[in-house]
């Protein structure tokens, strides 16, 4: 195993663990953008909780959005500016793409 932070190791081919990261970050912008504009209290709660943490969480906080772009070697800035531009229309897109097998 290689320490990459105090809090988190991940293993040396560390393909799962980066796949399971990537994975909340994609899920708090999907739901960024599905839920954006909502209404309904449980959509702008979903919305509320996934903008939180992209935008205004702390950044030195185990698996924070910050921690995970550090673990991932991402620039968290730029997975906020393309967050922002994503639309409905494109999240159910990449889903039905992904559901397809074809990621």
């Amino acid at each position: 195993m290689v320490a990459v932070h105090a809090q988190i190791q991940i293993m040396e081919d560390g393909r799962g663990e980066k796949l399971l990261l990537a994975a909340i970050l994609r899920r708090a912008a999907y739901d960024i953008a599905l839920y954006r504009g909502e209404t309904e209290l449980w959509k702008l709660k979903i919305w509320k909780d996934a903008h939180d943490w992209m935008f205004h969480g702390e950044d030195n906080r185990y698996l924070s959005f910050h921690h995970i772009c550090y673990l991932l070697d991402q620039n968290a800035m730029q997975i906020r500016r393309k967050t922002l531009r994503l639309t409905k229309q494109d999240v159910r897109k990449y889903d039905m793409v992904e559901s397809n097998g074809r990621v």
